[in-house]
């Protein structure tokens, strides 16, 4: 009986979410801590070369609860919202993540969130997993060629802990979407088949994406012409940038300035893709923020790239935000180049 009411209390927010669409989601990061090394990925290329920096690691959950009644108190959001737990660490790593969990709840948010998955949340026996809308397994490929290049994770422990944190979140309620984040790069399209039969195995969804720059400092320098040759040559090998530079063009609108993007000690960053301070979250107001996105140097400069197309191309090509969208887009281009990987036994040679 309990199973049952949280699967209804899931779709009871899950409909009340859908139905509103005024600044629907927020971004929160409970952790400032990630253990991957992606090497194409912001904090990944940090943890390579052994960059750190000072602050707290993980977000009190007082202050979770405080920010997310102050996004509902300002109209940042309404009605029923999400809140993503992510932007550059992963959350699983947060000591009280079900606690995290219950206050989204308390407050009527879903909650969103992405996990390399090398660790499991510590959760009690009376957890509540029904919020969690969507969890998205980030995997830069299906074998331990593809892990040791980009992650530097134990593949054979990735599976266990997907498998493993599918079965308990269900097991706690949970109703929503689990998906696997697919990082198509040149070198792993052939192994696409096998990630899709386990997916297929867990009943869980397969989105394959173009791996691209996530790296707010190195992209922008990949758009002035400015990477350094060593950098740019593993660009060249590894991904297939063409498929996002096509929809390059100057912009005046940015789909991820809409939602409020807070880091782990309560300050309000640029975006998900630019760390600018822009002061306290207690300090920050809609319309303030829509201010600083339209006049602000670096949102004009990275319009001016195209780069907010990009972002929109991305959206398009995986959308990290499905679950808030409720309807799957993607290229054809790119559906064409998926199936193509997925159906044939020759997939290593498929060039999109």
């Amino acid at each position: 009986m309990t199973q049952f009411l949280r699967a209804l209390k899931s779709l009871t927010h899950f409909a009340a979410y859908k139905a509103n669409r005024h600044r629907k989601s927020i971004l929160v990061e409970i952790s400032n801590v990630c253990n991957a090394q992606c090497y194409y990925c912001q904090t990944g290329w940090e943890n390579r070369n052994h960059i750190t920096h000072p602050g707290t690691s993980f977000m009190e959950v007082e202050r979770f609860k405080q920010i997310l009644a102050y996004a509902r108190k300002t109209s940042f959001v309404k009605g029923q919202s999400l809140v993503t737990l992510h932007n550059w660490h992963e959350p699983l790593l947060h000591p009280d993540f079900p606690s995290i969990i219950k206050a989204a709840q308390q407050a009527s948010y879903c909650v969103e969130l992405s996990t390399n998955a090398n660790v499991l949340p510590k959760i009690s026996p009376d957890f509540d997993a029904s919020p969690i809308a969507m969890t998205i397994f980030s995997m830069p490929g299906f074998s331990q060629a593809s892990y040791d290049k980009i992650h530097r994770f134990d593949f054979e422990h990735i599976k266990h802990n997907i498998a493993q944190i599918v079965k308990t979140f269900r097991q706690h309620g949970c109703f929503g979407r689990f998906i696997i984040a697919f990082h198509v790069y040149q070198f792993n399209t052939h192994e696409l088949q096998a990630a899709k039969a386990f997916a297929r195995s867990l009943a869980i969804d397969l989105w394959p994406y173009f791996a691209f720059i996530c790296d707010g400092p190195r992209h922008l320098q990949y758009l002035k012409g400015t990477l350094p040759n060593d950098y740019l040559l593993n660009v060249s090998k590894d991904l297939f940038m063409g498929f996002y530079m096509k929809n390059l063009k100057p912009s005046t609108f940015c789909p991820v300035a809409k939602n409020l993007t807070v880091d782990v000690d309560g300050n309000c960053r640029m975006c998900c893709n630019d760390d600018t301070l822009l002061g306290n979250v207690f300090e920050m107001t809609p319309e303030r923020w829509d201010r600083i996105h339209q006049e602000h140097p670096v949102c004009k400069e990275c319009m001016a790239l195209g780069k907010a197309n990009w972002e929109l191309a991305d959206d398009l090509n995986f959308p990290l935000q499905g679950f808030a969208q409720f309807k799957r887009i993607n290229f054809t281009y790119l559906k064409a180049f998926a199936l193509t990987c997925l159906q044939s036994p020759k997939a290593e040679n498929a060039k999109p």
